[in-house]
């Protein structure tokens, strides 16, 4: 997607979610929108004098709308004003991506597709959204792409929801009687299977969600004991090739 496209579709998208959601139960008020650059970034600002908003009680994240505003920007912040009510909605486009901390964990994928899966990918937890920093499909460039060009799940029944609100590795099977979501990974790779492993940072918190998956006839389920050494795995510091070198002996073992 171009830089200009993206830029038009996060910002289209986030002065929606105040238009819905700000001023309820209120008279309508101001947005605002500021733009301005920092150096090969651009920052872009949407600022409204609403109510505010914070996570949904029936989401890990902030909404299909932020989630997809994730999904194109490069940092994502929303905060509340320091001058009155309302909330400021901060993205940045373009540039390196500011995220040292995960530096390594993009290899997670390979590991993961040479030793237990046909597909991975990694998202980064940021303001209750995920953003895709890499995914791999075994032997076909073309899934590859559209995995990594994917809006990453947060859904009830998903691998993804548990892991975030529960911790842990999260294993969700496919029930054939149960129609997959149309235009998802699911459908599109014919998985059998998902993994997602939440990758914790200094705090305690998730700062990355590690999945992957089995296409149907292929790889098989993982083991109670590969499940265990993932949840194990997500509370060590994975940027190190020690630890990954231990993981990947783990995932071949089992």
């Amino acid at each position: 997607m171009e830089l200009t496209d993206a830029v038009g579709l996060a910002v289209s998208e986030t002065v929606t979610n105040v238009v819905i959601h700000a001023y309820v139960g209120r008279e309508p008020g101001r947005v605002s929108v500021r733009c301005q650059s920092d150096g090969e970034r651009m920052i872009v600002e949407v600022i409204d004098e609403g109510v505010g908003f914070e996570a949904r009680r029936d989401s890990p994240g902030v909404g299909h709308g932020l989630a997809l505003v994730g999904a194109l920007v490069q940092t994502l912040e929303v905060a509340p004003r320091s001058d009155g009510p309302g909330t400021v909605v901060t993205m940045s486009f373009g540039g390196p991506v500011p995220a040292p901390e995960l530096s390594g964990l993009e290899s997670l994928c390979r590991l993961a597709v040479e030793n237990v899966a046909d597909a991975s990918c990694l998202d980064v937890v940021g303001e209750g959204v995920l953003r895709r920093v890499t995914a791999e499909v075994a032997g076909d460039a073309e899934a590859t792409a559209w995995l990594r060009g994917a809006l990453p799940p947060a859904k009830p029944g998903t691998a993804t929801w548990a892991a975030l609100r529960e911790g842990g590795a999260r294993l969700v099977v496919h029930d054939p009687s149960v129609a997959r979501s149309p235009g998802g990974a699911g459908e599109r790779l014919g998985l059998a299977w998902w993994v997602s492993v939440p990758l914790e940072g200094p705090d305690g918190a998730p700062m990355a969600l590690w999945g992957f998956g089995g296409r149907l006839g292929q790889r098989p389920i993982p083991s109670g004991d590969v499940l265990r050494a993932l949840a194990d795995a997500g509370r060590s510091d994975l940027t190190q090739e020690t630890q990954q070198a231990v993981l990947r002996a783990r995932l071949a073992l089992g």
